[in-house]
């Protein structure tokens, strides 16, 4: 379901980057506050990365990063 204040191609966007980033690493993101893994890149560069939770609303650079299986 796609937010009607977010542009297409800014999803677009934030899916290659996951794609891309689980297909580098190998692992998958999981939210330290509720779980969940629907967690993507809030912002970054010169701040750091920081990421957010679709599910709960986290955002903040810890996270937690697990191997696929």
């Amino acid at each position: 379901m796609n937010d009607p204040e977010i542009p297409d191609d800014f999803i677009e966007l934030e899916k290659k980057m996951m794609e891309m980033y689980h297909n580098r690493t190998g692992s998958v993101l999981i939210c330290p506050d509720c779980g969940s893994t629907s967690v993507t890149y809030y912002m970054g560069l010169k701040t750091g990365l920081q990421y957010q939770c679709k599910d709960c609303g986290y955002v903040g650079s810890f996270i937690i990063e697990q191997d696929k299986e």
